[in-house]
Parts: structure tokens; C-alpha cells; sequence
């Protein structure tokens, strides 16, 4: 194909092939996106999605290690940001398996899932996920209540319930489906389970880092055995760079939101993104 010949998207937004399907700018947009969008409760994927249709992007395997790149950027700056927390888990034993607990429910499901993960990765599905988060928002923003602290003041990993930990894993697997937030729905677990959004949003972002990766390392494993031709390093390493250093600022700011955090805005968001979605990728 003429890489200069224009054609047009799966959702009928017109593409022009230049020399790869991914513009260096493009890149550099869509890394600043992960790097925001991926510490609220919003759908960080979901957003790469809508900012792909709108700078018109084609869908394409390829872009899939992109999306991992840019991904394994923002679990950098949460290993940096929280880097105390990171070694106080590591070094101990009973933190080891409280995380452990929580990602147990994980395996299973997208096990389970794998045969229809590409049937669920279709972008006309998205925006049921953003409005099943907004109702998941809307319900611990009236339901949640606040009754203990977790891993930062906590002493012991042994207060640390394993209730706690299992219910915030089986809420994580929701965020296998598209436009489901991953913090948003493991926040609302926590939040109903008694913990503040501050503590709420630490344990997440920290639980963030093995689950990411270790489906960023399964995903790779699926796209190289079916030999999935791949962008340029250049492409990926901007989306890497872009979403780390957006990322790490970012998540100074949110943090700062968590401590007098209201999530009823997100909420209203992402019914609205929802709508949108459903509206764009239906049409």
C-alpha cells in the first residue's frame, strides 16, 4: 500500500498511512494521556482508545506494545513515587503475602478470559465499562465509609485483612474488561471495605505494579508468538518517556486530591465518556 494513500478507521474516522500508522507526535500525545489519565479512576485505556479515534489512528496488533510501553511507563513512576512503600513490601514477608492474596483472584479470570479477549477488547464495549465505573464511583461515593488507615501507618501487615485483600483482587479482575477502571474499582472495594481514599489510592497504585507487569509480560508473550509485526523502538520509547514524566508529575497532584478527595465529579465523568463512547463506536 501507498503509505501516502488515506483510508479510513474501523469507527469511520479518516487515516492517512504515512511511513508507520503512529506519527512521533501522536506518540508523544498519547504517553501524556497515559501518564494523566492513568491515576484516575477513569480508565487510563479507555482514553488511549478516545484519543486514538480522535487524532485518527488506525486499530492495529502493533499498537498493542505501544499501549504496553506507555503503560509500563506510569508503573515506573508509581515504583519511584512510592519507592518507601515498594521496599518496606518487599522486605517483609507478611506484606509479601497480604499483596499476594490480593492478586489471586487475577490469575483465574484472565485465564478464563483469554479465548475472549479479543471479542471483549472491542472499542464498541468501552463505553459500558466507563458507565458500569461511574455507577461503581456513585455507589462508594454514598455507601463508603472510613473506619481504619492501611499501608502507610500501619505497624504490622497482620492488620492488614485478608477480607480486606481478597475483595480488592476479585474488584480488580472487573478492570479485565474495557473502560473499567483499574483504581476505580480496586478504590471502591477498599473504600467500602473502611479505608480511606488517601490509603485507598496508595494501596492501588501499589498493587498496580505487579499486576501491570505481569500482564504487560503475558500480553507479550500472546503478541510475539503470534508474530505481531511491531512499531519502531523510537515510537516506543517516546510513549514510554512521555507517559513516565507526565506520570510522575501527575501523580504528585493527585495525591494531594486524595487527601480531601470527592469522587462524584469522576463519577459524572465517566457517565459522560460513557454516553460518548457508546455514541462514537456504535455509530
Amino acid at each position: 500500500m501507498d503509505p501516502n494513500v488515506a483510508g479510513s478507521s474501523p469507527v469511520g474516522r479518516p487515516i492517512f498511512h504515512l511511513e508507520w500508522i503512529l506519527s512521533l507526535f501522536e506518540a508523544l500525545i498519547l504517553g501524556l494521556v497515559q501518564g494523566v489519565t492513568e491515576f484516575l479512576p477513569i480508565s487510563s485505556s479507555a482514553h488511549l482508545q478516545f484519543t486514538r479515534w480522535f487524532l485518527g489512528v488506525a486499530e492495529s496488533d502493533s499498537l498493542q506494545y505501544f499501549d504496553l510501553a506507555c503503560h509500563a511507563g506510569t508503573v515506573l513512576a508509581v515504583v519511584i513515587y512510592l519507592r518507601k512503600q515498594v521496599v518496606r513490601i518487599l522486605t517483609s514477608w507478611s506484606y509479601l503475602l497480604s499483596f499476594s492474596l490480593a492478586l489471586i483472584p487475577l490469575i483465574p479470570v484472565y485465564l478464563a478470559l483469554q479465548p475472549f479477549r479479543e471479542a471483549l477488547s472491542q472499542p464498541n464495549l468501552i463505553g459500558y465499562g466507563l458507565l458500569m465505573t461511574s455507577m461503581m464511583l456513585f455507589f462508594t461515593s454514598k455507601y463508603g465509609r472510613e473506619k481504619q488507615n492501611s499501608l502507610e501507618s500501619l505497624s504490622s501487615a497482620s492488620r492488614l485483612k485478608w477480607q480486606d485483600m481478597l475483595c480488592i483482587g476479585v474488584m480488580q479482575t472487573l478492570a479485565l474488561m474495557p473502560g473499567i477502571s483499574r483504581s476505580g474499582s480496586t478504590m471502591t472495594a477498599a473504600r467500602l471495605r473502611g479505608w480511606s481514599w488517601l490509603d485507598a489510592a496508595r494501596f492501588s497504585f501499589l498493587l498496580a505494579i505487579p499486576s501491570v507487569l505481569g500482564g504487560e509480560l503475558l500480553e507479550t508473550m500472546r503478541l510475539m508468538k503470534g508474530g505481531s509485526e511491531t512499531l519502531p523502538s523510537s515510537y516506543c520509547a517516546i510513549g514510554f518517556f512521555s507517559a513516565f514524566g507526565c506520570g510522575l508529575l501527575s501523580i504528585r497532584w493527585i495525591f494531594q486530591c486524595y487527601q480531601t478527595f470527592n469522587v462524584r465529579p469522576f463519577a459524572y465523568y465517566c457517565a459522560g465518556a460513557g454516553l460518548l463512547a457508546l455514541g462514537l463506536f456504535h455509530a
